[in-house]
């Protein structure tokens, strides 16, 4: 299971992904809010294919760039 909160925290974090809130949601796409309640656990139980993919594939470009293409 994906632990949402921390992939965002690492989209954050100034040495990994250093991108906003904001920056997240329009890469995603989904609203600033969405991103934020995700990060605190309020919501991630049931996410849309769309925005799991999204923020999985963001994760995999701006965190891990060296594992793009793995499997």
């Amino acid at each position: 299971m994906t632990n949402w909160s921390q992939l965002i925290k690492d989209l954050q974090d100034k040495e990994k992904g250093n991108m906003t809130q904001q920056q997240i949601a329009e890469s995603v796409p989904c609203s600033q809010n969405y991103i934020s309640d995700l990060k605190a656990g309020k919501k991630g139980k049931r996410l849309s294919y769309e925005i799991a993919d999204g923020l999985k594939r963001l994760h995999k470009e701006k965190v891990n760039p060296e594992n793009e293409g793995v499997a």
